[in-house]
């Protein structure tokens, strides 16, 4: 029975194994969002679980695309547009996401902590468990957004962005409605 035990968990450790290949980024999607000799642009990519920390992707087009665990640590993402794209457990620490437009975009359990975020737009943005400890929001467009569950998002924050009647934001906070 033990011999049979042993070879269940050198099974189980091999699936595991061809599934996280499987879901790893794309390296050719991965190249085309490096590439730096234009705007990239890469929408739908995968990127999933790709180190991108410090990459450069100002003004880039990643609408729908799939950054899902990726490290984006220090990344220049000002003005990129990541419209719809998925984010769920990426790390964004000091990242700056500068006037980028996230909208609708799925940024579950992601760590914004420390990240700019001024004037981004994360109108309709899923940001359940986000860390958003230290983030700066000067002018973040949070309309219609639920922050009712994010983590260290504080009154100072909320007062810095521009949210709207249908904004959610965890208790004791009060919502900065946006002024015309």
């Amino acid at each position: 029975m033990k011999r049979f035990g042993t070879t269940l968990i050198v099974v189980a450790m091999l699936a595991s194994s061809c599934i996280q290949q499987a879901l790893a980024a794309n390296s050719q999607d991965v190249a085309r969002a490096r590439d730096t000799s234009g705007i990239p642009t890469c929408n739908g990519c995968d990127l999933s679980g790709a180190n991108l920390e410090n990459a450069f992707f100002q003004l880039a087009v990643l609408n729908e695309a799939n950054l899902s665990g990726a490290r984006l640590d220090g990344a220049n993402l000002a003005g990129a547009q990541l419209n719809g794209a998925n984010l769920r457990n990426a790390s964004l620490r000091y990242a700056n996401l500068s006037g980028a437009r996230l909208e609708g975009a799925d940024l579950r359990n992601a760590d914004l902590s420390n990240a700019w975020l001024n004037w981004a737009w994360l109108v309709g943005a899923n940001l359940e468990g986000a860390n958003l400890t230290n983030a700066v929001f000067v002018g973040t467009q949070i309309q219609a957004t639920d922050l009712s569950r994010t983590v260290g998002l504080t009154a100072e924050q909320v007062a810095r962005a521009c949210a709207t009647a249908q904004t959610s934001v965890p208790k004791g906070l009060r919502i900065a409605y946006c002024r015309n």
